[in-house]
């Protein structure tokens, strides 16, 4: 026993405080919660770092604001005196121009000034001795050219009949078919002939013979009148069988020619061709006579032109012209001289122009009513806001505006000095139940922008702190101060840009660095 115990190792049964006791037990953790849960965390939070502080990192654009300028309408009551200018009476739209459209030399003038005149009437006549002339000439060149289409109508018609009755044509076919005709006789013939001739022939020559036979019982001259009538057999045979080729080609030279006329008359080439030249000499002859006419008149139009009309119903307001001078004539290329004869208005048109201060032009609106005054008259006349013009007198520092005259009394004549008093319009605003005036937006002109597609602006989006491009509608003018009033497309609470807006788009992020006021 004492052996067992002695080889007992007691050491392993000691515990080491020094260490700690591991557990053989191992929690098993999920890469969830080990690893991606704290990244996303880490994550968000530098994304919500980053969100903050974008406005340090991301480069914006520095610029400076300004509030639009907001006043009270003052609304006042129609009819009210708003302002009064002063101006000239004018013919409205503008002065009528008699003018001649013929050059020539005044003979006499027919009108004086402030006389009336109706539409048409003469005002001035010019020298007529060479339109006369030339209308005389005209006439004579359009006769002679009636008489070239009679005469081209006449060989047209003639054409017309060959064509139609190729009489000629027939006969001369005619003609050939008797001359073949005849030929064909001749020639179906020739072999009676010539066994006739060669009969002649041998009784001719056996007469002859019996008659040399008789020796001297027959005198001389009868034996030489036998052999002559032998010689006269024998040449008829000769010639008729030397005929016989001639008659062949004489036919065929008749059948070649009867055939070629039947052809010609089937075709009718001459005639179609004479047909076609006769409706061409037709028609140049009435061209030539439709210009001739054409001549006479132009020329019966500058011998009318040679009196210088009214173009309009109305008053003689002046005389641009006298006796003795040289009109050019309307049209004319040449630099010498004028075509104006005498100046006209129609006194039931006129019109005042009024040159209006230029801080009293946004008051001024198209159909404003207004009241004229002229030392002609005891009591002012109505009248109405027609248009106002777009240069401005820089001396004067004034506008022009042009003001309709309603129903203008005969006394009133263009250049007579006036007043104008420009009254409240009836007014499209109405008034809130509190009895507040309606707000009005203004904003520096300058910032105002000219595109195709209208007026803009630009302006501070605060919210997104981006620049934006508002398309907006302005009035007419501009205040003292450089202001124009916007109609629409702002609102009260809007910051406009002043200054680095050329260097601005659509949506870029900008930085205000200041925010000056304008002082209106």
């Amino acid at each position: 026993m004492s052996n067992k115990t002695s080889q007992l190792d007691l050491s392993q049964l000691a515990v080491n405080r020094d260490q700690p006791v591991r557990s053989s037990l191992r929690i098993k953790r999920s890469w969830l919660t080990r690893y991606v849960l704290p990244g996303g965390i880490l994550v968000g939070f530098v994304a919500l770092f980053a969100w903050a502080t974008r406005d340090s990192f991301l480069p914006a654009q520095s610029i400076t604001v300004t509030p639009v300028v907001v006043t009270r309408a003052v609304i006042k009551q129609e009819g009210t005196p708003l302002f009064q200018a002063a101006g000239w009476i004018e013919p409205r739209p503008s002065p009528v121009v008699a003018s001649s459209l013929a050059a020539g030399v005044i003979q006499e003038m027919l009108v004086i000034e402030g006389q009336h005149i109706t539409k048409g009437e003469p005002v001035a006549t010019l020298i007529d001795t060479d339109s006369k002339l030339a209308l005389a000439q005209a006439e004579a060149q359009h006769t002679l050219q009636q008489a070239e289409v009679r005469r081209a109508e006449a060989a047209l018609a003639a054409a017309k009949t060959n064509i139609a009755k190729p009489f000629s044509l027939q006969v001369a076919l005619a003609d050939a078919e008797t001359l073949l005709s005849k030929t064909e006789l001749e020639l179906s013939n020739l072999p009676y002939a010539l066994e006739a001739a060669q009969t002649q022939q041998v009784l001719a020559a056996e007469n002859v013979r019996r008659k040399e036979n008789a020796g001297d019982a027959i005198t001389g001259r009868i034996l030489r009148e036998a052999r002559a009538e032998l010689a006269t057999a024998s040449n008829t045979v000769n010639e008729l069988v030397a005929r016989e080729p001639l008659l062949r080609s004489q036919f065929k030279s008749l059948a070649q020619k009867r055939d070629a006329l039947a052809e010609n008359l089937k075709l009718l080439t001459d005639e179609t061709r004479a047909l076609a030249e006769a409706e061409a000499n037709f028609s140049v002859a009435t061209a030539r006579a439709e210009q001739a006419r054409l001549r006479v008149e132009t020329a019966k139009l500058q011998l009318d032109r040679m009196v210088v009309r009214s173009p309009i119903t109305g008053c003689v307001l002046s005389l641009e012209a006298r006796p003795g001078q040289w009109l050019s004539g309307v049209g004319s290329s040449t630099n010498k001289g004028s075509s104006a004869v005498v100046g006209l208005y129609d006194p039931k048109n006129l019109q005042v122009r009024v040159d209006v201060r230029l801080e009293d032009v946004p008051q001024v609106q198209i159909g404003q009513p207004v009241q004229i005054e002229t030392a002609a008259l005891p009591a002012p006349i109505a009248g109405k806001v027609i248009s106002v013009t777009t240069l401005a007198d820089i001396q004067k520092n004034t506008l022009q505006v042009k003001v309709a005259v309603n129903d203008p009394p005969a006394v009133i004549k263009p250049e007579m000095l006036g007043k104008v008093t420009f009254l409240a319009p009836p007014s499209p605003v109405v008034e809130e139940s509190l009895g507040e005036s309606p707000l009005r937006l203004f904003v520096p002109q300058t910032l105002v922008m000219e595109s195709e597609g209208g007026k803009s602006i630009w302006v501070a989006d605060l919210t997104g702190k981006i620049a934006k491009r508002k398309s907006v509608e302005v009035g007419r003018g501009a205040t003292e101060g450089g202001l124009v009033e916007v109609i629409n497309g702002l609102v009260p609470t809007d910051k406009l840009i002043v200054t680095g807006r050329e260097s601005v788009t659509e949506g870029t992020r900008i930085r205000i660095a200041s925010e000056p006021r304008y002082e209106k």
